[in-house]
């Protein structure tokens, strides 16, 4: 990929290691140890003015000692002696670092003075860092682990991103079980500097990286962090798991990064537009993660279920429907061949149950004539160990059927022991497979879904071919500040209707009537039908104190609904000020609809 101001950070020339170190399990030896052991071909430096040589590589007192250039910094020293270490780095003409030290804003006020020196410092020499307080960082195909975990990743074509390493940790552990490789692993910490905005800048143009996920807490800046989204989730497939979602998760959060915690429905509104899929729980994104790294893309919703037995086929096909997956109807062509592959007993329908001996050449037979469908976009196939049944010779078979087609083949082996080997073989194939067929229909959700985000991240507004005129923003504003000043939260309607004229919003015609003359008069000069309104500054929702009165057709009907209308808002609401009763135009249309709109500003 082209220059990217954070290539040295993730494909440095050389690496140097403040607090490497020879004690047994410490962070500093943990990480040195990880960093020499896992493949990487640059230059490495540890730095401890108190060893000659560290884990068999020459040791440096200071980075000055050093004398050549460093891309990378790493930095495993007490919190309090950042700042300087940070200076003497800018001095010496890095540009990155990985903070691991905790001690920061996490510990308290003295905490966050100390972070704010080494932001300030930072941005003095023009330094981008991860951390503070991180896991830190893997780029396996770059040779690069630079954490303190015991689990290194494989390479593949996965992005993770986390504020918690405890989940960095986690999903290592289970993509290696899985088969599971990443492009990149960022454990983003509490975020002083580098925040998700600059990650996903870097990873949707990174060639090794084809999908993202993202393990969000909270957000510092919301706009850089939209931005970013919508900008990768053009190009790759991004999963987000958001926690916080109810209120003790949401400060448990805050106390945990810092970061800004806002409401969890806004959160997701502004997902449901950025092209991107929210996942709830560590389950979900596991399954979400082994589906986009497989080959497989959907292009539809329409689900083929196939199976050896008939209750797990009724509760796959009770979970599609939760989701909102739909159950492909077969053509002719397609229910005659499965009745000339199955037995007679077969279920005929949708989901396919091929009967419990099924042998491996009926489950080949099933799931292909059902791709061949032009009707189904997806097959999920599910095993249960019967006495019959060859789990190991059904997997392959159906690893070789898959390089037949495009359309995704996801299976669940259900059981232990006796499937076991079969999982693995399709792990080893790329070729995903679950535990819970609960997790495989969840995982064609996230395929299907994905292709849904992107139809509606790419829908835009038409340009309108019509010209408008220039909104006066000085006479909205006026307008505002008015009611401000009168520590008023309500516009009334006069200044409701001037506030979307200064906008160029058409409005219905309309006035303000004292007595019943002043009201014909009116409803006279605007054209019946008309709507009569009461008109109080103490009367929002006028048509809960029955205020309202629609479809006025003559002068007499005007003149008996001014006075109904004013004895009684004086009875049901007698502390309200009365101004008088606004007539309007009685607007009627076929196509009309009601829009409520109602706006909040989430930090």
């Amino acid at each position: 990929m082209q220059s990217h101001y954070l290539t040295p950070l993730f494909s440095p020339k050389s690496v140097a290691m403040f607090g490497a170190s020879e004690r047994e399990n410490s962070v500093g030896e943990v990480v040195f140890r990880n960093l020499i052991s896992s493949g990487y071909k640059g230059a490495i430096y540890p730095i401890n003015p108190k060893h000659e040589e560290i884990q068999g590589i020459k040791a440096y007192k200071s980075i000055e000692e050093i004398g050549k250039p460093v891309e990378l910094v790493v930095v495993a020293t007490p919190a309090k002696t950042i700042p300087a270490i940070v200076e003497a780095c800018g001095l010496h003409g890095v540009k990155t670092m990985i903070i691991l030290s905790a001690g920061f804003r996490e510990s308290g006020p003295a905490g966050l003075r100390l972070e704010e020196r080494v932001v300030e410092v930072a941005k003095e020499f023009g330094i981008r860092f991860i951390g503070p307080n991180c896991l830190g960082l893997i780029r396996p195909d770059q040779g690069i682990n630079i954490t303190f975990g015991n689990n290194n990743a494989k390479p593949g074509n996965l992005a993770l991103v986390s504020q918690s390493g405890a989940i960095c940790t986690a999903i290592l552990d289970w993509a290696e079980t899985n088969d599971i490789g990443f492009s990149t692993v960022i454990s983003t910490g509490i975020s002083a500097d580098l925040d998700f905005g600059d990650y996903l800048d870097y990873l949707v143009a990174d060639p090794k990286t084809d999908s993202i996920l993202l393990y969000v807490e909270g957000i510092k800046n919301a706009r850089r962090f939209m931005s970013g989204l919508r900008a990768a989730a053009r190009i790759k497939p991004v999963i987000v798991l958001k926690v916080g979602r109810h209120a003790a998760g949401a400060e448990a959060s805050m106390s945990h990064t810092g970061a800004l915690v806002g409401s969890d429905e806004t959160f997701s509104a502004a997902l449901s537009r950025s092209g991107v899929l929210r996942v709830e729980t560590i389950s979900q994104l596991f399954s979400a993660a082994k589906a986009l790294s497989s080959r497989y893309r959907v292009y539809g919703n329409k689900l083929a279920i196939i199976t050896n037995g008939g209750g797990p086929g009724v509760m796959a096909a009770d979970r599609a429907s939760d989701l909102g997956i739909e159950l492909a109807s077969f053509n002719d062509d397609t229910i005659k061949a499965l009745n000339e592959a199955l037995p007679e007993v077969w279920s005929h329908g949708n989901p396919v149950d091929i009967i419990g001996e099924a042998p491996p050449e009926r489950y080949r037979a099933a799931v292909d004539i059902c791709l061949n469908d032009p009707g189904v976009d997806g097959t999920i196939v599910i095993l249960t160990p019967q006495a019959m049944t060859k789990p190991d010779a059904v997997a392959q078979e159906l690893i070789d059927l898959a390089d037949k087609h495009k359309k995704p083949i996801l299976t669940s082996w259900m059981g232990g022991k006796q499937i076991e080997n079969g999982r693995k073989l399709f792990n080893n194939a790329r070729l995903p497979s679950f535990r819970t067929l609960e997790n495989a229909v969840d995982a064609f959700h996230y395929l299907s879904s994905h292709q849904e985000s992107q139809r509606l991240l790419m829908q835009t507004p038409a340009k309108s071919s019509r010209r408008h005129e220039q909104p006066d923003a000085e006479g909205a504003r006026l307008i505002i500040e008015s009611a401000l000043s009168e520590q008023r939260k309500v516009l009334s309607e006069p200044e409701s209707f001037a506030l979307l004229g200064a906008f160029r919003i058409n409005a219905v015609r309309n006035g303000i009537a004292r007595s019943a003359n002043e009201a014909l008069i009116l409803a006279e000069s605007i054209g019946f039908p008309v709507a009569m309104k009461i008109f109080s500054p103490d009367i929002s929702h006028k048509s809960d104190a029955g205020a309202i009165r629609l479809n006025i057709n003559n002068a007499q009907a005007v003149r008996t609904n001014y006075r109904d209308l004013i004895e009684q808002v004086k009875e049901t609401r007698p502390e309200a000020t009365i101004e008088g009763v606004t007539v309007e135009q009685m607007y009627q249309s076929p196509n009309g609809r009601e829009l409520l709109i109602g706006i909040v500003r989430d930090p």
